[in-house]
């Protein structure tokens, strides 16, 4: 009996799983690629959620407690919950998996001053959406492998291999956007709600342009200047997200006589998620 229970605790060792979090789902698929059976991965915000005002279930919280690493990603609810994460589980370490990206700037906002409704303030903010970009992915990668090793440095063989694979595959998954992208003009505008393609469109030489405004559906002065836009622009199609609403993005298309296209950021399966919106901006230009 004591040969059975020293052989199930050396067992255990050798098949202990790190316990890691990410926020999003396309983050979780990163690290799965790289610390393949070695690791146990929550995502927090779950399929349909808006990630920039999500709120953790209760059960998520409770998960949170046996995590050895959390990997942020700087997407919105994170603003107020990361801290909350690191007070319940003052051993989790914190590592950003952006680190080294260069971020982009979000096109300027306007919103009045509160003090005073005809002063209206100017503003930028960095691009969260930074998994969209293949160039950003391998940075990410990267960032997942060094942590990985640091924190289970005997399977470092392991985690390099699939790093290198993961590596292959997303070139491959660049290559492939950049033939079913090859007779789109250059600079060519395609139209979204959510502003959230803007490292897709940097890294294949393309335009979006969104039609949410702070978060916010357009009043109908602005969806009448969005309606003429679209028509100088020649455009064929609206992508929208399931996470968000899609109301005033179906009027314009109603109005314009186009598609409305459904193709979220968020998708687990990242790589393909990109090819289908490369293959539907391809088809509708």
């Amino acid at each position: 009996m004591k040969y059975l229970l020293i052989i199930s605790i050396f067992a255990n060792y050798l098949f202990a799983q790190i316990n890691i979090a990410v926020s999003l789902l396309p983050q979780k698929t990163f690290v799965e690629k790289i610390a393949g059976n070695k690791a146990n991965i929550i995502a927090m915000v779950q399929p349909g959620s808006n990630p920039h005002s999500y709120e953790p279930k209760p059960s998520q919280l409770r998960e949170l407690s046996k995590v050895q690493i959390y990997f942020p990603i700087h997407i919105g609810f994170e603003n107020v919950w990361l801290e909350k994460f690191a007070t319940q589980n003052k051993n989790m370490k914190i590592v950003s998996m952006t680190k080294g990206v260069k971020y982009i700037l979000m096109k300027k906002h306007k919103r009045k001053n509160t003090e005073n409704s005809h002063d209206k303030k100017t503003y930028v903010k960095p691009d969260p959406h930074t998994w969209t970009s293949t160039l950003n992915v391998k940075i990410m990668a990267k960032n997942i492998y060094n942590e990985l090793i640091k924190i289970d440095s005997k399977n470092k063989d392991f985690y390099k291999k699939n790093f290198l694979a993961f590596l292959d595959e997303i070139n491959s998954t660049d290559k492939k956007i950049r033939e079913l992208l090859l007779n789109v003009p250059s600079d060519s505008k395609f139209m979204v709600f959510h502003p959230s393609w803007g490292y897709f469109a940097r890294d294949f030489g393309l335009s979006q342009f969104p039609i949410e405004i702070e978060g916010k559906e357009p009043k109908p002065k602005v969806l009448l200047e969005l309606i003429k836009k679209a028509e100088e622009e020649n455009i064929k199609a609206i992508f929208t997200q399931s996470e968000f609403s899609d109301k005033s993005a179906k009027s314009l298309a109603k109005e314009l006589k186009i598609k409305v296209i459904k193709e979220s950021t968020l998708s687990k399966n990242w790589s393909q998620n990109l090819i289908n919106m490369a293959t539907a901006i391809a088809n509708n230009k």
